[in-house]
């Protein structure tokens, strides 16, 4: 066996699949530092199993994979594969090829495979054992190896030697060994406890099985006794059921002759009060028209009063603007007046300002004649400095003008302004006047109805009082009818619920002791308030356990229990509040299933209870779980893998585990218990209802009567109200029309202001943006003006002395020029303002013309109101008109009405006797039919304890059972037999089974002990032989392996000696091993004093003896002669050479020595930065240069 290849893909810096082909012999690895030569030792090493990123010079495994370069991306996994030759087959694997790999992936996920098989690391691992291969084996030897073999304490040095002694599957199956015996001793350890449990068990069992065969040989015997007595109990009961049940029918019979004469006396009274009804609709029908035709005829009167006061009032305002427009006239008048001087100055200022330019262009030309050229520059900046003084005063006579303009505009907004705002002051006062009276108005109008309505509702009143009073007494009769019923049910409930009626006999007894006992809450069934909906489920689920009853604790049932013991009374099952605890549904179950169709809850949260009982409620419902209908309880259940019991609301159940009950079932006492305290304080509350209802229908009745009587008053009182009110609301529909009419023409007066004053700020606007324009002008030609100033000031200091007639001249020329730009500012300040009064002359014009229109629409809507007078004066003589016919008719109608309701008067006081009659008959067919309540709900308890505690029906119950006794006698025998059971005490029926399941496995429990205590024996025996023979053949091992080194070493070192010594001879097992050397020339010493290159080549020389010993498929050498000198290093080669016939050596290497004895060199180099590259090298030309 050896190693034929080393493929890499993606490991370290062999980012490209890499092959290295090996030949049995010697193959040295060559390369510069950093050049990836160590990454094949650890690849060897990672693929075998190595775990420790730390070893492989990482701090994370992922470090493995190629981590990329500038211009390769990182790899997404690193894979290793070693293919080894086994055709000698010292592999356990029938194939000449044996290949193990390793995978590695940026994810984290790893893969090991044989044969590109997946497999565990355990599974390398075996293959390996004992062949001197291993990741941590004697065969890998880097510089930090040979190193660790002299730091390392003695006992840990003996792993190479183990391995070499093949002694390591022996360890392993030690170790398996002792894993299976702490197995072995824990299994022993329970298998002591079973068997102490179930010794404690069975001699309590048996006793119990006894106790429980004779308890069903006397229960046997009850249940035939008492299932007879129960159905000739039931025949006798049913009996006198059916004779209160015939008394019923009569008096059904009696109560139902006299309800048909009362029906029609009733339908009698009532054709009456439709006709009055009918009479009372139209007397309220006509009223209403009379009233409509009042108030139309009062509103046309006060529209012809308002059309009046308007075309008074736009007479007025016509005058007004009038006056308005003969002002806006005169001030057109003097504007043009204005516009014509103003033009008339524009033309004599045109004349002065010709004659003023002419008069300075002579002066220029006098004195250009007697200016030189630097003059000449001087006098165009004077004319510039002149021209610039012009504009600046032009821009500032401008400036003025327009600044006045805006002051005059502004007066004229403000003035506007201020006129609006007394106008709109004036219109918010009289939109002011004008809301108050319409809100009086609307109050009057309301008022106005409020009094018509309630006109209608007393005229009404007086037929519904009447109505109202037979209504009272008909609902009287029946309340009365339904408290009788009320009554003697809840009296019925009251008696059983006092007398525990439906309870089994125990629970009576121990209910009748809560007087004596104090602690007893009472029967779960008493403390339930159960929905109706959910009924059937509740009483399903519960069952025999709404007769558990609840104690304050164990103390207070285990004295009921005792009392119940003592007075031979029977037996019951308690419930202490401080021992019993809540179940629940596990809340992932719940949410698995709350979205589930059908799932209506947990049973405990669909009832009432105090909250003190919350344990035992949720002891008894907390895991039932309610769902609708049968196929979705199946699919909840399978759900929750049928953990839990499932009810539906049709008393189908879905037992834990799986089982189903359900079909059809006869009613049951469990429901009456259930429901019985539910329905007395239904009942009492109904009872105080309908007490309360009686009451108040008799009180409404007397006060009926008396109401008639004062509404005939209040009629007359709103009547007088209304006219009264009628007459406020035509006043202020007068006043509201005319302040209508000053509001519409104050408010057109503001429309036409608004214009004119968004004509006036629009000329305010223009002239803002016309000054702002001129102030950014004028600052301009001031900057040019100082400039230019400055300047002549400068020419004038440089230049020499003119002559005084130049100078002369220039102040002339100054002067002139001053006068031209004074007059030139005039006529720019006179044309401004002349083309203000000309806006302003537009503005009026334009007022003009809106004034004359509106004093046009004002002449039409006069003229138009005139026309509509007439028009409202005809209509109001047609409505007066129609009010006195409306008069007449109702005059007629309310006649018709009185005569129909004094008819039903007289046969209402009928219907109060018959009713009367009845209510007598209803009473006492509701006493028989409590009675026959009583008989039936006995039949229920007994039916419910033939059901509950036999599980038959009363036809199997009297088929199959016969009394053959009196009924006292039978009574007596139930009660002896029941003294006998409590006797015997609590019985555990199910101890019979137990005792022999039991029993059957303690026998088994005891042979299991047996066969583990062998089991274990031959484990002990299976560690020692294992102990034994490491021992031995460690002992074999170190022997040779000592007597090689202390020959190989001298030979290696030129003389000198070595040894190996045992720290405890006599413990093979644990001893450890102590080198000692003595190199040529030197004292025995401590291997720590030895020189690095001393140490190497001593442990190299180890390395030579275990080879020799233990020969190895192949070995891998990272640089260990690093630190040797020359000779050693020839001395190295040549026993790697004289090795490399019987072990295949793998050497990386930077010593000549080294490569000179190698069959093979490869090559290591790093050409593109970060990957290795591999190539082959003949030996004749390396070059000395890669050494370096």
């Amino acid at each position: 066996m050896y190693l034929k290849t080393v493929e890499m893909v993606g490991f370290k810096s062999f980012a490209d699949k890499t092959t290295i082909e090996f030949d049995n012999g010697f193959t040295a690895i060559v390369g510069p530092n950093g050049s990836g030569k160590s990454n094949i030792t650890e690849a060897i090493k990672w693929v075998l199993g190595e775990q420790s990123a730390k070893s492989l010079r990482g701090s994370k495994m992922s470090d493995v994979i190629f981590a990329g370069a500038e211009d390769r991306r990182k790899g997404q996994y690193a894979q290793v594969t070693l293919t080894f030759d086994n055709s000698d087959r010292a592999l356990n694997f029938e194939t000449d090829e044996v290949a193990v790999s390793r995978r590695y992936t940026a994810a984290g996920d790893s893969e090991y495979m044989i044969n590109r098989r997946p497999c565990r690391l355990r599974d390398i691992t075996e293959l390996m054992m004992d062949t001197g291969i291993g990741r941590d084996s004697f065969s890998i030897i880097s510089q930090g190896k040979v190193e660790q073999i002299f730091t390392q304490k003695p006992e840990d040095r003996r792993g190479i030697f183990e391995e070499a002694a093949g002694v390591m599957k022996y360890k392993s199956r030690k170790h398996e060994a002792e894993r299976k015996l702490k197995h072995t001793e824990e299994n022993l350890h329970r298998i002591y406890d079973i068997l102490s449990e179930l010794a404690d068990r069975i001699e309590p069992l048996e006793e119990q099985k006894n106790a429980a065969l004779r308890y069903k040989a006397s229960k046997a015997e009850l249940s035939d006794i008492e299932i007879a007595l129960t159905a000739v109990q039931i025949e006798t009961l049913n009996e006198q059921w059916q004779v209160a049940k015939n008394d019923i029918l009569a008096y059904g019979e009696d109560i139902h002759n006299r309800r048909a004469a009362l029906t029609k006396t009733q339908a009698s009274l009532t054709d009456y009060k439709d006709k009055a009804s009918q009479a009372d609709a139209s007397v309220n029908e006509l009223h209403e028209q009379y009233v409509d035709l009042v108030k139309n005829a009062e509103q046309l009167q006060a529209k012809i009063q308002v059309h009046h006061q308007k075309v008074l009032f736009k007479e007025n305002n016509q005058a007004s603007q009038a006056e308005n427009l003969d002002s806006l006239k005169a001030a057109v008048k003097d504007f043009k007046a204005s516009i014509i001087q103003l033009k008339a100055q524009l033309g004599d200022m045109e004349k002065d300002i010709a004659e003023k330019t002419t008069n300075r262009d002579g002066l220029l030309s006098a004195l250009e004649d007697l200016s030189d050229d630097s003059e000449a520059a001087v006098q165009v900046k004077r004319t510039e400095y002149i021209t610039a003084l012009q504009k600046q005063s032009s821009l500032q006579n401008d400036l003025s003008q327009l600044e006045k303009d805006i002051a005059n505009e502004v007066a004229s907004v403000e003035k506007k302004q201020s006129e609006r705002t007394a106008k709109e002051t004036t219109l918010a006062e009289l939109k002011d006047q004008l809301a108050k009276a319409e809100a009086d108005k609307v109050s009057m109008g309301q008022e106005i109805e409020s009094l018509l309505n309630q006109y209608q509702m007393k005229d009404q009143e007086v037929k519904d009082k009447q109505d109202e009073a037979y209504q009272a007494n008909q609902e009287m009769n029946q309340a009365n009818q339904r408290l009788m019923q009320a009554t003697a049910r809840k009296e019925s409930l009251e008696d059983l619920d006092r007398d525990h009626a439906g309870f089994y006999q125990g629970v009576k007894a121990a209910l009748d002791l809560s007087d004596k006992i104090q602690g007893v809450h009472g029967a779960v069934a008493q403390l339930l308030r159960v929905p109706d909906t959910f009924t059937g489920a509740v009483e399903t689920a519960l069952a025999g356990a709404m007769q558990n009853i609840v104690t304050q604790n164990g103390q207070v049932a285990s004295q009921l229990i005792g009392e119940l013991k003592r007075q031979r009374a029977g037996r019951a099952t308690f419930l202490p509040l401080d021992v019993i605890k809540g179940r629940s549904v596990n809340s992932n179950d719940l949410n698995k299933i709350q979205s589930m169709p059908g799932f209506i809850g947990v049973m405990v949260d669909l009832v009432d209870f105090d909250s003190q009982y919350q344990q035992i409620m949720a002891n008894l419902m907390g895991n039932v779980i309610v769902a609708d209908n049968l196929d979705n309880a199946r699919a909840i259940a399978k759900a929750l893998y049928s953990r839990y019991r499932i009810v539906t609301l049709e008393s189908d159940v879905i037992n834990a585990g799986g089982s189903m009950t359900g079909g059809a079932t006869k009613r049951n006492n469990n429901a009456g218990l259930l429901s019985r305290k539910t329905d007395i304080d239904h009942l009492s509350q109904e009872i105080k209802t309908l007490t309360a209802t009686v009451t108040n229908l008799q009180e409404e009745m007397h006060q009926a009567s008396q109401v008639s009587e004062e509404m005939v008053k209040e009629l007359e009182t709103i009547k007088a109200q209304g006219d009264e009110a009628r007459f406020s609301e035509r006043t202020l529909t007068s006043q509201i029309d005319q302040l209508t009419g000053q509001i519409v023409d104050l408010t057109e007066a503001l429309k036409t202001g608004e214009s004119l004053q968004a004509s006036a700020s629009k000329t305010k606007a223009k002239q803002e943006k016309a000054k702002a324009k001129l102030e950014a002008d004028l600052k301009v030609v001031d900057d040019q003006v100082n400039q230019l100033k400055n300047l002549i000031e400068d020419m004038n200091l440089s230049a020499t002395d003119k002559a005084e007639k130049r100078a002369q001249l220039q102040g002339q020329l100054q002067a002139a020029e001053t006068d031209l730009a004074v007059m030139q500012s005039q006529y720019t300040q006179v044309e401004s303002q002349l083309a203000g009064q000309e806006a302003e002359l537009a503005a009026k014009e334009n007022q003009v013309s809106q004034v004359e229109a509106e004093l046009k629409l004002m002449r039409e809507a006069i003229l138009s109101n005139s026309e509509t007078s007439g028009t409202l004066e005809a209509d109001y003589q047609a409505a007066v008109k129609a009010q006195k016919d409306c008069e007449t008719q109702l005059k007629a109608v309310r006649k018709v009405r009185n005569e129909a309701q004094n008819k039903a008067d007289a046969l209402d006081q009928e219907v109060q006797e018959m009713n009367t009659h009845l209510q007598d008959l209803l009473e006492k067919q509701a006493k028989v039919e409590a009675t026959a309540s009583r008989y039936e709900v006995s039949i229920d308890n007994h039916l419910t304890h033939l059901r509950e505690e036999y599980g038959l029906t009363f036809e199997r119950a009297r088929a199959t059972s016969e009394l053959t006794m009196s009924m006292e006698s039978a009574s007596l025998k139930v009660r002896q037999l029941k003294k006998e059971i409590e006797q015997i005490g609590p019985v555990n029926l199910a101890a019979i089974d137990e005792f022999e399941e039991v029993n059957q496995r303690f026998t088994f429990m005891q042979k299991q002990r047996d066969d583990v205590l062998a089991a274990k024996e031959k484990l002990y025996q299976t560690i020692s032989e294992m102990d034994a023979e490491v021992a031995e053949r460690f002992e074999q091992a170190f022997i040779a392996i000592r007597d090689a080194f202390e020959d190989i070493f001298p030979k290696l070192f030129g003389g000198g000696r070595a040894s190996l010594k045992l720290t405890r001879p006599d413990n093979l097992l644990e001893s450890g091993i102590d080198i000692e050397a003595q190199p040529p020339g030197k004292r025995l010493q401590h291997l720590s004093l030895l020189s690095g290159g001393e140490k190497a080549l001593t442990a190299i020389a180890l390395l030579f003896a275990i080879l020799d010993v233990k020969t190895v498929p192949f070995s891998i050498l990272d640089e260990v002669e690093a630190a040797l000198d020359e000779a050693n290093v020839a001395r190295y080669g040549r026993f790697l050479r004289e090795f490399a016939h019987k072990t295949q050596f793998i050497v990386i290497t930077h010593r000549k020595g080294t490569m000179e004895s190698a069959n093979i060199l490869y090559g290591v180099t790093m050409q593109d930065s970060g990957v290795s590259k591999l190539a082959a090298v003949r030996l004749e030309d390396f070059d000395e240069k890669l050494l370096e």
